[in-house]
């Protein structure tokens, strides 16, 4: 095996070798754009870093990795916009960013970036459903890293992302406002913690409306659609279930998504069995893609702050490499519910069942 030196990269990139000694070891003098190049070159060619990236307050330049499952690349439309965030904030103290997309069915010794087993990497995002041998892997390396958005909680571990339970419980009382008493819950709650935390909203906020005001509230649960490591999936019995929820004898006049692509998926079964939105069922969503207001009619949503937790999880992990032994923190991002048309006021017969 050929051993990769200084000389060779700079061979490769056209430039001295003293400039890539000084990129490799973080000199702030180094442009960082120059100073990225020379690191990735680096890494493609195969150079064994001698010493490891430096841990604690003088860390103040390097590489950050981003670690997300494959599967996200089919959706940049959110991943894409807190990726950006990413990166903006971590140019901000001098750290480039390194994607990595991960098959999670690969071991964590063969899905991980040996960049973070020989110490190129100064620390790492780990975005969304990764493994739990994935995250456990990343502990037992005493590495620098946090979580975004992920699929579980670990107290050990710095973890950011959307309030998801204050935006469901305002997404369902906006349906409880608008005369709306039997609503359903759209999405399997089980499929991550975000999507738990969302039908722990909708429950909690209907539990509530009924407390406060003496009135009965009907909720119920559409399962069979949710999202994974592999991405979206749906099942068969979700067809059933919204036909009967949406044309049973006591139909619901209200459906809140665990997301706006379940709220895509519900939309169209409603269409398929010959009911409209929101004149027979009124439905909102969840993360404000750009297709809710692209579609009619447009919809109602609860918008996610994507850029904003990126740059957040950027400044956290940054606090993390510099300030090892902080107590890890668990940061929650407001939301903001988003009225469009999907929504439409029920009167007494509707919110009895009763549809015209």
């Amino acid at each position: 095996m050929i051993k990769i030196t200084l000389q060779m990269i700079a061979d490769r990139l056209g430039v001295s070798k003293a400039l890539v000694s000084k990129a490799l070891a973080g000199d702030a003098a180094v442009n960082e754009g120059t100073r990225e190049t020379i690191w990735k070159t680096a890494e493609e060619m195969g150079y064994r870093f001698k010493s490891p990236r430096r841990f604690g307050p003088d860390a103040q330049s390097g590489i950050m990795a981003v670690l997300m499952p494959r599967a996200y690349l089919d959706d940049m439309e959110y991943w894409g916009n807190v990726i950006q965030g990413i990166e903006k904030e971590l140019l901000q103290h001098n750290f480039s960013m390194l994607l990595s997309s991960i098959d999670i069915s690969l071991p964590p010794k063969d899905g991980l970036l040996s960049s973070i087993d020989d110490q190129q990497v100064s620390g790492a995002i780990a975005m969304g459903h990764l493994p739990d041998s994935y995250i456990e892997a990343l502990k037992a390396k005493h590495f620098p890293f946090i979580m975004l958005d992920a699929s579980r909680l670990d107290p050990a571990v710095d973890h950011i992302l959307a309030n998801n339970y204050l935006g469901a419980y305002e997404a369902t009382a906006h349906l409880l406002r608008h005369g709306h008493r039997r609503i359903g819950f759209v999405g399997d709650a089980n499929t991550s913690w975000s999507f738990r935390e969302r039908y722990r909203g909708f429950k909690e906020s209907a539990a509530d409306f009924a407390a406060e005001t003496g009135q009965t509230v009907d909720t119920r649960v559409i399962g069979g659609i949710g999202v994974s490591g592999n991405g979206m999936y749906t099942k068969p019995e979700l067809d059933e279930q919204i036909k009967e929820a949406a044309q049973g004898e006591q139909p619901l006049t209200g459906l809140f998504c665990a997301n706006d692509l379940t709220a895509f998926e519900t939309l169209k079964r409603l269409g398929a069995i010959g009911l409209s939105c929101p004149d027979d069922v009124s439905v909102v969503g969840f993360d404000d893609l750009t297709l809710t207001k692209l579609m009619r009619p447009n919809l109602t949503t609860v918008r996610v702050p994507k850029a904003a937790i990126g740059s957040r999880a950027a400044e956290l992990v940054v606090r993390r490499l510099r300030h090892p032994d902080v107590v890890p923190e668990l940061v929650l991002l407001s939301t903001e519910l988003i009225e469009r048309e999907t929504v439409r006021s029920v009167g007494v017969e509707e919110a009895d069942g009763i549809r015209a």
